[in-house]
């Protein structure tokens, strides 16, 4: 993180030093924002909520079968040690018992076996659906960078370690991100609205 950091400030240092010798067009826009309005945004939302309930539903389902032979164990143990039955049914059910435990301890493996698992395809599944919809916005915003003449395009909403922003300020005229957002939602029902919602308060 770090090293990306420095990385970062060495190319700013370079682009700016290249300013001197010729004009610089920038512009600002706010990755936060244009990740969470775009539209394939929702929708993978939406497909990670659903195949996330389907684990949740069928953990759901282990742990309760879990539950089940976990209360059967005890009963037969209690029933073990219950001094009303002959020591040969006393016996049965201790050998009953402990079969029991042993599936109760099977199952319990199973089920954090699948959590874990489930965990795991979850957050590549994540990481690679987002990383498919930043290559989306960024293809964006470099076509339409090089389209409008900018030399270079800041994140006002990166921050650095310290959590402190890296663009303290930058003046609203700068910022492309309602007209990247405008692409990217073209022909989407409420794109249109919502871009002139964004044209009245500019």
């Amino acid at each position: 993180m770090l090293r990306k950091l420095l990385l970062t400030m060495g190319w700013l240092t370079l682009w700016f030093a290249a300013a001197a010798a010729a004009e610089l067009k920038i512009a600002v826009v706010d990755m936060d924002r244009i990740f969470q309005e775009y539209y394939k945004t929702k929708q993978t939302d939406a497909v990670l909520k659903q195949k996330q309930g389907i684990y949740q539903a069928w953990a759901k389902k282990l742990g309760e079968s879990r539950l089940k032979l976990q209360e059967e164990f005890k009963m037969l143990r209690d029933a073990s040690q219950n001094i009303a039955l002959s020591n040969a049914e006393r016996e049965k059910k201790r050998l009953a018992a402990q079969e029991k435990y042993q599936e109760f301890k099977k199952k319990e493996a199973e089920l954090e076996q699948y959590v874990e698992q489930k965990s795991r395809e979850y957050k590549v599944l994540l990481t690679k659906m987002h990383e498919k919809l930043l290559d989306e916005i960024y293809n964006e915003i470099r076509s339409y960078a090089v389209l409008k003449g900018y030399n270079l395009v800041l994140d006002k909403s990166g921050r650095t370690l310290n959590t402190i922003p890296l663009i303290t300020y930058s003046s609203p005229q700068f910022d492309i991100s309602a007209e990247i957002l405008k692409n990217l939602n073209r022909g989407q029902p409420d794109a249109d609205s919502q871009s002139d919602k964004d044209s009245s308060l500019r």
